[in-house]
C-alpha cells in the first residue's frame, strides 16, 4: 500500500476525535438523537480545522447501517465508503472547478433519485462561496423544497460571499482556529504512536506556525521526518516552519532592553541573510512583545500565553524591565512596521527603522516632556500671563480692521471644559478668520501653496505648538479634496503629533476657511522635502520691538533664535 501523509491518515473518524469543536460536533450528535436533522448546513471557518471531514463524519452518521446514530460504527460497508470517499450516497462537490449553472442544474435533476443504499443523499458542497450567481439562484428553489432524503452540507472559508438568500435556509456553524495547546496535544499523540523523539519547543513552534489548522501542522510534522527523521528538534522545526526562533525573539528584546541599536541591526540582518520571510519575523515580534504585556499586565499570564510554563518565566524577566506605556508604544511601532512592510517595495527597511526608534525609544519621551511643556505655555497664554503674541494689540491695523461677522463663523457655547473650549474656539477662529480674509479664486494645489504661509501664520496666531509642528511639512498633491502634507524621516514625530488630539480637525478647518471649501488632511513621509516656509520667518514678520517672553520660552525648547532684520521703507 502507498504511503499515507499524517493528514490523512490522522483524519478524525468520529466526532470524538473532531478537535476544538464541540459547540458543532454536540449539536449535530442532538439533532440525530432528537430526529431534527434539518436539510441543509453550512459551515464556515478557516482551512484544515475541520469542516470537510465533520460533513463527512455527519454524513457516516446519517447512512451508517445502525443509524441514524450519533456515533457511527465506522466498520460496517457505508461507513468505509464515505471515509474512502466511494460512496455513491454521498456526493463531494469542489465548488471552485463545479461552480457554472450547468453543473448546479446536474445537482437538481440528479438529486430527485433515492439513495441507492443508505437513507439520505448528501452532498458536501466545498468552497460553496465560488459558485457563481446564476448557480445560487438555481440552487434557491432546490434548497427551498429539497426531496425529503436529500441533506446539503456547504463548507465555506468565506461565509461573506455566499448570498443572503442561501444563508437564510441554511443552518450555519463557525468553526473556531484551534489554539496552540490544542494542536500541540494532538502532535504529541501523533508522535507519541509513530515512535517520535520530538522536542517540546518544536512542537510549539509547529503550532504556532500552523495558525490554528490543524492540518497545516500534521503536514508539517510529516515534513519533519522527511527532514529529521524519527528525532526532531526546535533548531530543525524552526527551519522547515520558516518561522524565527524564541532565542532570536528573546535576543532582540534584550537589545531593546539595553537600547543596543548596533546590535539589533546585525539581528536584523542575520535574520535576513537566513531566509526567514520578513512580514513574519515582524508578525513573531508583535506575538511575542504582547506576550511580554500579558506576563506583566495580568495576574493569570498562563491562561493568556499558549507557551510552556518555562518560557512564560522567561517573558515575566523580560518584563521587568519594561513600562506597560513603554510596551504600548514598542507594539504601536511593530504593528505600524506591519503594514509598512507589506507595502513597501523593500521590505527591510520598515523593520529596521522600526528597531532603531526601538532602540532609541528616550528621545522620543523627550520630546513628550517637550509636549507638556508648550502646553503650560498654552495656558498661560490662556489666562493672561502676557500678552499673546500675533494679538490684535500688537497690530495697530488690526484695530481699525471693520469688526464684520462672516455668515460662517460660529458662535461657541461655554463649555465647563476649559481645554475643551480652547480646542473649540481656535477651531472656529481659525476657520472665520481666514474665509472673511481671502477671495474666492479657483480651488487648486497652486491656490493652496499660494496661501500655505498664510495657513502657518494663522495658526501660529492661534495655537503655536501646532504652527511648530506643522512647519516642516509641504503641500505634495491635491485629490479629490484631499491635501497630501509631506514630512521627511526626521520629522517623524512632527507628522505623528499632528495626527492625535484633534490637530488634523483644527488644520483641516482653517485651510477649508481659507479656500472656502471643504479641504481634508492626509500625511505622508518622503525620503527628501524642499523647505518652503518657516515658522521662524514667520516669527521675523511678526515680531514686535519687544518679544513676548513665552515666545522666548518657546524658542529656547525648540532651539530656535529670533534674528533682528533692518528694513528700510
Amino acid at each position: 500500500m502507498s504511503y499515507i501523509v499524517f493528514a490523512r491518515k490522522w483524519r478524525p473518524k468520529d466526532f470524538d476525535s473532531v478537535l476544538g469543536q464541540e459547540h458543532v460536533t454536540t449539536t449535530l450528535r442532538n439533532a440525530i438523537a432528537q430526529n431534527r436533522v434539518a436539510h441543509a448546513y453550512i459551515f464556515s471557518g478557516p482551512r484544515g480545522v475541520g469542516k470537510t471531514t465533520t460533513a463527512r463524519i455527519f454524513a457516516m452518521a446519517l447512512n451508517c447501517k445502525n443509524g441514524p446514530t450519533k456515533e457511527p460504527c465506522g466498520v460496517c460497508d457505508s461507513c468505509k465508503e464515505i471515509s474512502n470517499g466511494t460512496n455513491l450516497d454521498v456526493i463531494e462537490i469542489d465548488g471552485a472547478s463545479n461552480r457554472g449553472i450547468d453543473e448546479v442544474r446536474a445537482l437538481r435533476e440528479n438529486i430527485k433519485f433515492a439513495p441507492t443504499r443508505g437513507k439520505y443523499k448528501v452532498y458536501i458542497i466545498d468552497e460553496v462561496h465560488m459558485l457563481t450567481e446564476e448557480a445560487f439562484n438555481a440552487l434557491l428553489k432546490t434548497l427551498e423544497e429539497p426531496p425529503a432524503h436529500a441533506i446539503f452540507i456547504f463548507a465555506t472559508t468565506r461565509p461573506y460571499k455566499v448570498p443572503s438568500t442561501i444563508l437564510s435556509r441554511c443552518q450555519r456553524f463557525d468553526f473556531k482556529r484551534l489554539t496552540v495547546n490544542e494542536i500541540t496535544g494532538k502532535l504529541k499523540e501523533i508522535a507519541k504512536s509513530e515512535k517520535l523523539e520530538i522536542e517540546e519547543e518544536a512542537l510549539y513552534t509547529i503550532a504556532r506556525a500552523a495558525e490554528g489548522a490543524m492540518r497545516d501542522a500534521e503536514s508539517m510534522l510529516d515534513q519533519l521526518v522527511s527532514f529529521c527523521g524519527k528525532k526532531i528538534d526546535a533548531e530543525s522545526a524552526t527551519a522547515v516552519s520558516g518561522t524565527v526562533g524564541h532565542e532570536v525573539l528573546f535576543d532582540f528584546t534584550g537589545k531593546v532592553i539595553n537600547k543596543d541599536t548596533a546590535g539589533i541591526l546585525k539581528l536584523v540582518d542575520s535574520v535576513i541573510a537566513g531566509g526567514k520571510d520578513i512580514p513574519q519575523f515582524v508578525n513573531s515580534l508583535v506575538v511575542h512583545f504582547r506576550n511580554i504585556l500579558m506576563a506583566r499586565a495580568s495576574d493569570d499570564p498562563e491562561g493568556l500565553i499558549d507557551l510552556p510554563k518555562e518560557m512564560i518565566g522567561r517573558l515575566a524577566v523580560q518584563a521587568r524591565s519594561f513600562s506597560n506605556e513603554t510596551l504600548l508604544y514598542i507594539l504601536t511601532v511593530l504593528m505600524g512596521a506591519q503594514d509598512s512592510v507589506r507595502r513597501a517595495i523593500s521590505q527591510r527597511i520598515p523593520l529596521e527603522l522600526a528597531a532603531i526608534r526601538l532602540t532609541r525609544r528616550d528621545d522620543l519621551v523627550s520630546l513628550t516632556s517637550i509636549l507638556d511643556r508648550i502646553e503650560q505655555l498654552e495656558k498661560k497664554l490662556g489666562s493672561g500671563a502676557g500678552k499673546p503674541f500675533g494679538s490684535a494689540q500688537d497690530k495697530p491695523e488690526a484695530k481699525a480692521a471693520p469688526q464684520t461677522q462672516h455668515k460662517d463663523e460660529k458662535i461657541s457655547e461655554p463649555v465647563k471644559d476649559a481645554e475643551k473650549k480652547e480646542h473649540f474656539d481656535v477651531e472656529v477662529e481659525i476657520g472665520a478668520s481666514f474665509a472673511s480674509a481671502q477671495d474666492k479664486r479657483a480651488f487648486s494645489f497652486e491656490r493652496i501653496c499660494e496661501v500655505w504661509p498664510d495657513l502657518l501664520r494663522g495658526i501660529l496666531s492661534k495655537k503655536m505648538s501646532l504652527a511648530l509642528f506643522l512647519q516642516p511639512g509641504q503641500p505634495l498633491k491635491l485629490e479629490d479634496s484631499v491635501l497630501t502634507i509631506a514630512f521627511s524621516r526626521e520629522h517623524m514625530f512632527h507628522k505623528e503629533a499632528l495626527e492625535t488630539n484633534g490637530n488634523r480637525k483644527m488644520i483641516e478647518n482653517a485651510l477649508s476657511g481659507i479656500l472656502k471649501h471643504d479641504v481634508r488632511i492626509d500625511m505622508k513621509v518622503v525620503e527628501a522635502l524642499e523647505k518652503k516656509v518657516s515658522v521662524e520667518d514667520l516669527l521675523q514678520e511678526e515680531r514686535q520691538e519687544e518679544t513676548h517672553e513665552v515666545v522666548k520660552s518657546a524658542l529656547e525648547i525648540f532651539g530656535g533664535n529670533l534674528k533682528r532684520n533692518d528694513i528700510s521703507h
